[in-house]
């Protein structure tokens, strides 16, 4: 891969000499922030935590091979967790699909910052519900913090915690105990950079973006209910890019706007079908639901992307629901193999473009 937009690499080297700027990021980056005469980034430290053993143990490892390492244990956790639900068989076949046949194949394969978020926080997310079903819930909290300190709406995952604990105050107590760890060490890391609590920079940052096409429709703000139809064109049903020339397909490659499951990794459909069972199916489904009403709001539905990177967010919460419901069906096999081709085909494609 490319070893290129490395901020979380700059900041992990920043943490390491006891500051929160980047003195060295260099001037082409994207999405930094020149605060009285310093340079920042807008992202939540966590992601740069992860880095500082592999920094230390070697100084010129880079984000992406990271991102290719903590990837591959990413896949390991989704059939760890998804063996609280289904057989083995099945838990190795949705792994598979995860890890090949979504666009986390692309993220964890290209590494760049705001992909790595994604690895990073899928990495957090995974290990806090496997020490929930273990039933090890400060843990459990202390990993869900993490997540949020890696990627902001995934604060949102803690609505199934909630669901799952709320009668048992002292396990809830104990998840409470773990998770609220996020807060001060981001209105610290905020306070350093900012001299406010709740200054994250990312507005400043959206400010930036003004005039620059990061999207295929209309900025109805950076917020706004009006950008959710364009969130779920991605999602669902955003077709490759087809060249027809003379009536005849004269190329096909994939959108840098992105794609949808239909296309990329339809198995996931099976996901989001009603009607969801009572208690921990609709549980999930809720939580999936609101986690991605942040990505859906947001202003831009993603870029230089392959598939969807914002289904990352939620994307744990759907595969237990896959599942509850997988059987390995002549169907459901072929959509897996279908998937895992169609994203080695959109990895290719998008390194051949240059994302």
């Amino acid at each position: 891969p490319r070893n290129w937009y490395d901020h979380y690499l700059y900041l992990t080297k920043s943490l390491i000499q006891g500051r929160v700027d980047l003195p060295d990021l260099p001037s082409f980056y994207h999405d930094k922030i020149e605060f009285e005469g310093k340079v920042y980034i807008p992202f939540p430290p966590a992601p740069s935590f992860l880095l500082l053993p592999f920094v230390i143990l070697k100084d010129n490892i880079t984000q992406q091979q990271v991102s290719t390492i903590i990837g591959a244990v990413d896949i390991l956790l989704i059939y760890l967790l998804l063996l609280n639900f289904t057989s083995k068989k099945n838990s190795l076949l949705l792994s598979i699909f995860f890890g090949f046949g979504t666009s986390f194949f692309w993220s964890a394969i290209v590494g760049t910052t705001w992909f790595f978020a994604h690895i990073v926080a899928i990495f957090f997310i995974t290990i806090s519900l496997i020490m929930h079903f273990k039933q090890r819930h400060f843990l459990s909290g202390i990993f869900f913090a993490l997540a949020t300190l890696t990627r902001l709406p995934m604060v949102i995952a803690g609505t199934f915690f909630v669901f799952q604990l709320f009668k048992n105050w002292r396990k809830f107590a104990l998840y409470l105990f773990g998770a609220f760890m996020f807060i001060p060490i981001l209105f610290s890391y905020n306070y350093l950079r900012f001299g406010k609590f709740l200054e994250t920079g990312y507005e400043i940052v959206y400010e930036q973006y003004s005039g620059i096409k990061v999207s295929i429709a209309e900025n109805f703000g950076y917020f706004n209910y009006k950008n959710i139809p364009l969130h779920l064109y991605t999602f669902l049903i955003m077709p490759p890019s087809i060249e027809i020339k003379d009536g005849i397909i004269n190329n096909l490659k994939p959108s840098p706007f992105g794609m949808g499951i239909l296309f990329t990794s339809p198995l996931l459909l099976l996901a989001l079908i009603p009607k969801f069972k009572k208690g921990v199916e609709i549980q999930l489904f809720i939580t999936a639901f609101l986690c991605a009403l942040p990505s859906f709001l947001h202003y831009a539905q993603g870029w230089v992307q392959f598939g969807y990177r914002f289904v990352l967010d939620f994307i744990v919460f759907l595969l237990i629901i896959l599942a509850l419901r997988f059987r390995p069906t002549k169907l459901n096999i072929f959509l897996i193999l279908f998937s895992v081709i169609v994203n080695f085909w959109g990895v290719l494609w998008a390194i051949e473009l240059g994302w």
